[in-house]
């Protein structure tokens, strides 16, 4: 197998648009190897009750996958039911799935012989992909005796990115550190990566814009093939037992810790909490809390009942306001939006029957970088309601006399707005993030 222009990058460095629901897969080969030929095969979920459709565009290998020349395909997909897409076993580049949210997508390189239960493939989300500018490391790459490493770079932004690919022996000496040129939403697979033998090699990737990185380990003795994914991060924020929340590496963190509020009566029924940023401009606030629910509202129980009211200064921006409705309507709410008025804020609902005594965790995202927001609401670790949108600006900033304002639960007052006697909210943990 010849290799590719990233093997001439490497020398040269020695010598000197999709809408929400929409997935890509990336189908980077090989279609033979070692006796077995593979093709990528993509399982597809209809977890609804009524059929759905399916549309899928093949956007070739290094191509700009914004011109499209040519209209998608429709699939449908039965209610309840799974079904298989192949894009072809000659194809190469990305599978642009676009479904709604109740589809689910998995994918695999399929073989025949020793390969024939294939080998797994990423199906790209706004969950999975890499954030720019972001480092992202492959290891255990290796290559000699008719083993080699393909790697396969995708570029998820709508534009045109340049990617960094730093290659590296295990004794820390570097290989190259080529820069590669990404059209806009395009893949680019780089076969037989290594000119020379080596052992676990490490290639870290970073990207201008968002992107996903993965390598496939094959053997062509044995038709064996190996995916490598990126590395796990030691700033991981999972948790030992008893351990605090760990702030992430360059953002700035404000904690409330223990009980926040817990009202009791109407004279104490909201809480305020201020929180004085450093100036600047922020493209990402994530806030946690958790809520123990108390009795709905006596005089109205199907009224606004505020578990979070998150914004700079006042009400016209607004990151971010939840609340719930009990019995006859059952839902969760959400708005937000920066620089509008009351009733230009976008608004996000869905059904939701919250049951009185459960603490619930709270786990609220607004990413303008990522193009989004996304409230998760969690029982015992089990999400039992999620709302997403996005961003109405593209980043939001602090002056030295602006604030995050943080309001919980209403006065009761006002009409539609109950209060939350009984409730009780706990651990307040906000993230402030460039």
């Amino acid at each position: 197998m010849k290799r590719s222009t990233l093997l001439s990058l490497l020398a040269f460095c020695a010598a000197g648009a999709a809408h929400a629901g929409t997935v890509y897969v990336p189908s980077p080969g090989p279609s033979s190897l070692g006796g077995s030929n593979y093709e990528v095969q993509v399982s597809v979920s209809n977890t609804t009750t009524t059929a759905r459709d399916v549309k899928q565009l093949l956007l070739g290998n290094d191509t700009d996958g914004t011109v499209r020349p040519t209209p998608p395909s429709t699939v449908q997909f039965q209610a309840g039911r799974t079904g298989v897409v192949k894009p072809g076993a000659a194809f190469r580049g990305l599978v642009e799935l676009s479904g709604g949210g109740e589809l689910r997508y998995a994918a695999r390189l399929v073989g025949t012989g020793p390969g024939r239960l294939g080998v797994y493939l990423p199906v790209i989300t706004s969950d999975n992909l890499i954030k720019a500018g972001q480092t992202v490391a492959l290891q255990g790459l290796l290559s000699g005796a008719g083993r080699n490493t393909d790697i396969t770079l995708v570029n998820v932004a709508q534009t045109p990115s340049q990617c960094t690919v730093t290659l590296t022996k295990a004794d820390g000496s570097v290989i190259g550190s080529p820069v590669v040129p990404l059209k806009s939403l395009s893949s680019r697979t780089f076969p037989n990566l290594f000119a020379e033998a080596y052992s676990e090699a490490r290639a870290s990737v970073t990207c201008t814009k968002e992107f996903f990185v993965f390598a496939l380990l094959t053997d062509a003795a044995t038709g064996e093939i190996s995916y490598v994914g990126p590395s796990g991060s030691g700033e991981s924020l999972l948790r030992l037992p008893g351990e605090g929340v760990v702030c992430p590496p360059l953002a700035a963190c404000f904690d409330v810790k223990g009980i926040v509020h817990a009202p009791t009566t109407l004279a104490n029924a909201y809480k305020r909490v201020i929180f004085s940023p450093v100036p600047g401009t922020y493209s990402r606030i994530h806030m946690t809390m958790d809520v123990t629910m108390g009795n709905w509202s006596a005089t109205d129980p199907s009224a606004l009942h505020e578990l979070f009211w998150l914004v700079k200064d006042r009400n016209f921006n607004m990151f971010g306001y939840a609340a719930l409705r009990g019995p006859d309507q059952n839902m969760a709410l959400l708005r937000h939006g920066i620089g509008l008025t009351h009733p230009q804020k976008i608004k996000i609902v869905q059904p939701f029957t919250p049951v009185p005594g459960k603490t619930y965790h709270l786990d609220f995202v607004y990413d303008t970088a990522l193009s989004l927001l996304e409230l998760t609401i969690s029982d015992g670790g089990t999400v039992v309601s999620r709302m997403t949108g996005s961003p109405n600006v593209g980043s939001f900033s602090f002056t030295a006399a602006e604030k995050i304002v943080i309001d919980m639960g209403f006065p009761g007052t006002a009409p539609d707005e109950a209060a939350t006697l009984g409730w009780v909210y706990r651990d307040l943990h906000l993230e402030l993030s460039k």
